[in-house]
């Protein structure tokens, strides 16, 4: 019913947690794909050897070569022959029920398009947070928070490819940009009730744990959801919003420049708003709020934004 896609660079030290967690799994994918990335360490043979000692396991191992964790995951999308797929990272723990709980929301509701969870991130100091979600299928809501990760997407095959899959040509916030364009669809979405899984968050992960040094990165992903919703003032300004406290992110870190860089583009971004005075003072406060060390500014913003108004599911 439902095929695991594990993309993989350089991971050997982290993929055995990562592949036991799967063995720990009370209801086993129909076809598990791993992908490797252009790994130059062992993580090859550890998928390799794990594949041969699981040989009544449906596991696939193929290889592309074109770097990035999209063009991976869109290489493995096209052998999915499931009508559900699910995109794991290589360096995280899926939780044992994690699968069972999801199948089960799917016989109640047969005409979910996608089922959505919360994420637990876990730290080097072993301290673990929940990631921060709505549980709704708000647009504005996941630009300003990005509760559509990777890691809590179970999706329809047919609506994924149908959006174009994962944008090869992302490096970071991919799955932001993949969420907003699911959800522009307007697809059914039911969200599971919890937490999910160990998502580790260290310097080499995907997430990172940092924007210093990584605009060129975040500002691709910025203007492809600005093209993705430039129709519509009130996501325009969810996004302006959402920049400036990325820029304020980046003054702290001492990126100075770049958090400049960031600021200019919000404030270019505001000016294509309904009400473009309004939408700047709203940046203006949320990044001045962020910039001393203040939590949640994406709150006040929500608070103001008015939220598109379509139905959603909550479980």
């Amino acid at each position: 019913m439902f095929s695991l896609i594990i993309p993989y660079h350089n991971r050997e030290q982290w993929l055995p947690a990562t592949l036991q967690s799967l063995l720990s799994c009370t209801c086993r994918p129909q076809h598990v794909l791993l992908v490797d990335n252009g790994s130059t360490d062992g993580s090859d043979l550890v998928c390799r050897n794990f594949a041969q000692a699981h040989p009544d396991w449906n596991i696939s191992l193929l290889s592309e070569p074109r770097p990035g964790a999209c063009c991976a995951r869109n290489a493995a999308l096209k052998l999915v022959q499931t009508e559900w797929v699910y995109f794991f990272d290589s360096d995280d723990e899926l939780s044992p029920d994690f699968f069972e709980q999801v199948l089960k929301v799917v016989a109640i509701h047969p005409q979910a398009d996608m089922v959505a969870a919360a994420t637990v991130m876990t730290f080097p100091d072993g301290s673990m947070r929940c990631r921060a979600v709505q549980r709704n299928a708000s647009v504005r809501d996941q630009i300003l928070t990005a509760q559509f990760a990777t890691q809590g997407l179970f999706v329809r095959t047919g609506l994924l490819r149908q959006v174009g899959a994962w944008n090869t040509e992302l490096t970071k916030w991919n799955d932001w940009e993949l969420g907003i364009r699911l959800l522009l669809s307007r697809p059914h979405v039911v969200w599971l009730p919890g937490a999910w899984h160990r998502i580790k968050q260290h310097p080499d992960s995907l997430t990172g744990n940092g924007f210093s040094h990584t605009l060129h990165q975040l500002l691709p992903a910025f203007e492809a959801v600005r093209r993705h919703v430039s129709a519509h003032g009130v996501w325009l300004a969810a996004l302006a919003v959402r920049a400036d406290i990325v820029a304020a992110q980046l003054q702290r870190e001492g990126s100075t420049v770049e958090a400049k860089q960031l600021h200019r583009w919000a404030k270019n971004v505001c000016r294509q708003c309904p009400h473009p005075a309004l939408a700047r003072l709203l940046c203006i406060i949320v990044n001045r709020y962020a910039r001393v060390g203040g939590r949640g500014a994406w709150m006040l913003a929500r608070c103001i934004l008015q939220d598109e108004k379509h139905g959603y599911l909550l479980l």
